[in-house]
């Protein structure tokens, strides 16, 4: 072949592949405009009567416990409405309480929506905080308290908009549920474990379940964006620990291998099994979403994230970026190392350790454990297994998520709604396990400050976050109703 004819037949291969380049882009996810009509409502007014409500809810300090103090809260607000509530209790604990109330709808047999939240709440150190954390002190619009955010503004949110459709008499076409839960922060084995195993009779006709594990935030993905993130997705969980043992010695003359070398080696190795970045259809979605807001050439890379070429390019962005990384990959997390010390020149015959390994929707805990079991077994380390989990998933093209995706950017413009794989997880972990569509979401736009604050310091809500939630909730569940009818 010529010269000529080899310079001719490149130059076509850099054609054809710049053209599908430029063709090729991913799909976005496809909201639902609103088209209910809703009733008007002087919505600041809601949120300041919503504002003392979170104040005394966060002033009831459920530290992985007392759920029950924080349901009968809930339940009395119910009761002065005159909605009907169930409080369900844990056998033998009655303290790890939840809490549930329903509004019927024409047909109760299918595709009811269910609102959830967990009463529960994680410690607070109060010598890290401006405020006491259990004050609910409110200083100008602002509410601060552990559980301002992670979520008993959500539940408060959720619980005044189940109120408002009970008092404006909106029809329902499905069934409608507030149920707030137990025990979330410590696995749910007090709340919806429970539930699903025990209860599962309360979930009958229900088909799609709003909970957290999405926010809301702005200036954080790109300067000026709003975003929406709604998860769909969650990671599962390969708890696991660590055992080495080798005979003792001096540290003066330590041989080739013993316990905490070989621990230490072994942990290096397992870390590899994180290098694999992988983007799944709701990452690439995810990615898309944001290449909306973009510039160029941002917005050309970011709509084509799985192009080969420009997957190399974006790839190094998720690298410096730990939530994106998160979202990507398989993570792996040293979560303990202990040699068990006696002395500086001793060297020991036992370490022990834990690693939290977070998988993506789709691979085998299991298959993950053998294959960290066989390594720890190159290097003389015991892994056994503490919690297996896999991931979990919903449909993106799931009504609820469309009708969400729709609503929040009408009712904040110039904001976008993203799929959004949460790296931790949720109780719709378990609910999904049903057959429930879980769609996780804090309706309120929140700064990076006030998402560290998250089992963090200082953590708050503010007024009109409070107000963006109730009008967001309100209208959304009107909206679906109204799809389910059409």
């Amino acid at each position: 072949m010529s010269l000529k004819k080899i310079g001719i037949t490149i130059l076509a291969l850099i054609a054809i592949f710049v053209l599908y380049t430029i063709a090729f882009t991913e799909k976005g996810i496809k909201p639902i405009q609103p088209e209910a009509i809703v009733p008007n409502l002087d919505y600041s007014s809601l949120s300041e009567e919503a504002a003392k409500d979170l104040q005394a809810y966060i002033r009831i300090a459920t530290i992985r416990g007392r759920e029950k103090e924080g349901a009968l809260f809930l339940k009395s607000i119910l009761d002065k409405r005159g909605i009907p509530s169930r409080i369900i209790e844990y056998p033998g604990k009655p303290d790890r309480a939840s809490l549930l109330a329903e509004l019927k709808g024409k047909d109760s047999t299918k595709e009811g929506l269910i609102l959830t939240n967990h009463i529960d709440v994680v410690e607070a150190d109060a010598k890290d905080w401006d405020v006491p954390p259990f004050s609910g002190v409110r200083k100008g619009d602002r509410i601060h308290g552990r559980g301002a955010v992670d979520v008993k503004g959500l539940g408060i949110m959720q619980l005044y908009a189940f109120l408002l459709i009970h008092e404006k008499k909106v029809p329902l076409e499905r069934n409608l549920m507030f149920l707030a839960i137990a025990d979330e922060e410590s696995r749910s084995e007090h709340g919806a474990r429970f539930l699903v195993d025990k209860h599962k009779e309360i979930f009958n006709g229900y088909e799609y379940v709003w909970n957290e594990g999405g926010t809301g935030s702005k200036d954080i993905a790109i300067k000026g964006s709003k975003v929406f993130n709604i998860q769909l997705a969650e990671k599962g969980a390969v708890w696991l620990d660590l055992k080495a043992k080798s005979i003792p010695g001096h540290g003066s003359t330590p041989p080739v291998s013993y316990a905490a070398k070989s621990m230490v080696d072994f942990l290096q190795d397992v870390q590899n099994i994180g290098n694999k970045t992988m983007i799944k259809d709701e990452t690439a979605a995810f990615f898309y979403s944001l290449g909306g807001i973009s510039n160029f050439p941002d917005s050309f890379v970011l709509k084509r994230s799985r192009n080969p070429l420009l997957f190399l390019i974006l790839k190094g962005v998720i690298n410096s970026n730990r939530h994106l990384r998160a979202m990507t990959r398989n993570t792996v997390s040293l979560t303990g190392i202990d040699s068990h010390p006696i002395g500086m020149n001793v060297i020991t015959s036992e370490t022990t350790g834990s690693l939290d390994i977070r998988i993506l929707p789709g691979q085998d805990e299991k298959k993950i454990f053998e294959e960290v079991k066989a390594l720890g077994e190159k290097y003389g380390v015991e892994v056994s297994a503490r919690h297996l989990e896999s991931g979990s998933i919903s449909p993106m093209d799931g009504l609820l998520f469309r009708v969400l995706a729709g609503t929040v950017t009408t009712v904040e413009p110039g904001s976008i709604a993203t799929p959004f794989l949460s790296p931790g997880t949720t109780d719709s972990s378990y609910l999904r396990q049903i057959g429930l569509k879980c769609y996780g979401l804090i309706p309120a736009l929140l700064s990076s400050e006030e998402i560290d604050g998250i089992h963090g310091k200082n953590e708050s809500m503010s007024v009109p976050q409070l107000k963006m939630g109730i009008e967001i909730l309100f209208k959304s569940i009107i909206e679906y109703n109204h799809q389910v009818a059409k």
